[in-house]
C-alpha cells in the first residue's frame, strides 16, 4: 500500500496553475512576439537567421517554463488562496 504524499486537491491545483500560467504566458508571446514582419524580415535577409531561430526558441519554451514554476510552488506551497476563494464562488 503507497500512501500518497500530495493530496488530489493540491495536485489538481498545481496542474491548474500550469495550465493558467501557461495559457497566458503564450497569449503574451504571442501578441508582443512573432509578427508578420518579423517572418518577412528573416526570408527576405534582413536579419541573421540563427539569432531569430533562437529568440523564437526561448518564446516558445519561456510559456512552459513559467508554467512547470507555478506548478512547483503551488505543490511547495500549498494551494493559492485565490484558488479557495474561486472554488468556493463555483461550488
Amino acid at each position: 500500500m503507497s500512501k500518497r504524499i500530495v493530496s488530489e486537491e493540491l495536485e489538481f491545483a498545481a496542474k491548474q496553475g500550469f495550465v493558467r500560467t501557461a495559457a497566458q504566458s503564450i497569449a503574451g508571446a504571442l501578441a508582443g512576439g512573432i509578427s508578420a514582419t518579423a517572418i518577412v524580415t528573416v526570408v527576405s535577409g534582413e536579419v541573421e537567421l540563427v539569432p531569430t531561430l533562437i529568440t523564437w526558441g526561448v518564446a516558445v519554451a519561456t510559456p512552459f517554463i513559467n508554467g512547470a514554476q507555478s506548478y512547483f510552488s503551488i505543490i511547495g506551497r500549498g494551494i493559492p488562496e485565490a484558488y479557495v476563494e474561486a472554488g468556493e464562488q463555483q461550488a
